[in-house]
């Protein structure tokens, strides 16, 4: 499709409605297997904290992938990017649908090489998105992931249940597990599909003489950590992308295996918790925009998202569902809803044509984050049987973002952040300050859950 007839406006929303609808099914890939694994934990007679090694797994090759992705995309074209990642992701979903329990791990890796996805996307948009909108279509791209959750948190319980009779064969069919992924990977087949007639187009900048080189690794990480402000901007990604892993991972579970809420019940309050998401990812990227600088705004997230995952601990039987999704929705605004306006930063800070591998070093410590947190938390569901422990030590790093992102950039180390934060506290007036603002959180906390939300 020849796109160069169109005006920039019309080209802009062509991109962003492509990469939205791309974000949003690679999102629902994402979600596939939590979704499925109470299920096939029972189908194969092995503990549901087994989730927490198949997100290691595949956090490990997504941190592989994110690094190594810039000289990838600048070869074959972020849009061919892209596609692949709806393919890889389609496989893994393929991989599920065999139920071979000893493929599952290829399944974790197919998973986590399609990470690059979102570095692909922010190539796209940054040629093409005056900067001035930067926040606001990176916030609407990134839509996408509560978009995917909410497609995702009705069509697989939807297809779970589904049962037909097929004339042909002579039966009922019921689709279970494994047909669920099954037809899932064929939706996602046909999304991958779809890009193709505008892929000319947004692929004209990519050069088949690049060279592949897995020392981008070096180079990327190195060019983060050595900007104060991107160095900020990777330890958020790590913060709210870990309680998003264990959000997305463990939530349904938590619902379905700790509290006894049906399959139907626990993927409506994740779709209906995701759905407001949508709406605060927008929000935050017009507020980055202009009116507000945009580390108050990571700062704001880190302390209501640390909040949320505190009141995540306080869930037991006397807890409503409605109650519980107010706590999910809290959640789903804050360290669901960060994306767009980091993405939009780290587009602006990165250096000129190096928008996907500087958003692929980036993301990195999100995939490091999502390796980790899981794990731990599957291990500590494993060890002590406990939904809660893990959302409580999940809350200390998005606390620390929040006092790191109140403070301008360190030039220094954040060792040396440390030490001059721990000087200006023995002002009793930075005490007083400090002391204020946690007492505000926790009556922020007590009222919501007195309230009944």
């Amino acid at each position: 499709m020849d796109l160069t007839r169109f005006s920039p406006r019309t080209i802009l929303a062509v991109a962003t409605v492509s990469m939205l609808v791309q974000q949003a099914f690679a999102y629902v890939c994402q979600i596939v297997m939590p979704i499925l694994a109470d299920r096939l934990a029972e189908d194969f007679g092995i503990s549901p904290a087994w989730l927490g090694l198949y997100l290691f797994l595949q956090n490990v090759m997504a941190i592989i992938a994110a690094l190594g992705c810039g000289s990838f995309i600048l070869r074959y074209g972020p849009l061919r990017i892209s596609q692949l990642t709806l393919l890889l992701m389609g496989g893994n979903l393929l991989v599920i649908a065999s139920g071979q329990l000893w493929l599952y791990p290829l399944g974790a890796i197919l998973l986590g090489a399609a990470a690059v996805s979102t570095p692909a996307s922010s190539h796209i948009l940054s040629r093409v998105c005056p900067p001035r909108l930067v926040p606001v279509i990176f916030s609407v791209k990134q839509t996408g992931v509560p978009v995917g959750a909410l497609i995702g948190g009705l069509l697989i319980p939807f297809l779970l249940g589904l049962v037909f009779y097929s004339a042909t064969l002579g039966t009922t069919i019921r689709l279970g597990p494994y047909g669920a992924a099954l037809v899932t990977a064929l939706i996602v087949f046909l999304v991958a599909l779809s890009l193709q007639p505008i892929r000319t187009h947004f692929d004209d900048d990519r050069d088949p003489g690049q060279k592949i080189s897995f020392g981008d690794i070096r180079t990327t990480l190195v060019m983060v950590l050595r900007n104060p402000s991107l160095r900020d901007i990777a330890f958020a990604a790590f913060a709210f992308g870990g309680l998003q892993a264990l959000f997305s991972g463990f939530f349904i579970l938590y619902l379905i295996d700790g509290l006894g809420y049906s399959e139907i019940e626990a993927g409506s309050a994740f779709a209906i918790a995701s759905f407001t998401a949508i709406w605060a990812r927008i929000l935050w990227g017009a507020l980055g925009g202009g009116f507000v600088p945009s580390r108050w705004i990571l700062a704001g997230i880190g302390l209501f998202s640390g909040i949320a995952a505190l009141l995540m601990t306080q869930f037991d039987f006397t807890w409503t569902l409605n109650e519980i999704i107010a706590v999910a929705i809290l959640f789903n605004i804050t360290a669901l809803s960060w994306h767009g306006i980091l993405l939009a930063e780290t587009a602006r800070l990165a250096p000129e044509g190096q928008v996907g591998g500087v958003t692929g070093g980036v993301l990195s410590f999100t995939s490091i984050a999502m390796m980790i947190y899981p794990a731990l938390y599957g291990l500590i569901l494993a060890a002590t049987g406990s939904y809660e422990i893990g959302f409580a030590i999940a809350a200390i790093p998005a606390f620390a973002a929040f006092v790191i992102f109140l403070n301008p950039s360190f030039p220094a180390s954040w060792f040396g952040f440390c030490l001059g934060l721990a000087r200006r506290l023995r002002s009793l007036r930075a005490l007083a300050r400090m002391a204020a603002l946690l007492a505000l959180g926790v009556t922020f906390g007590l009222v919501f859950q007195a309230l009944g939300f």
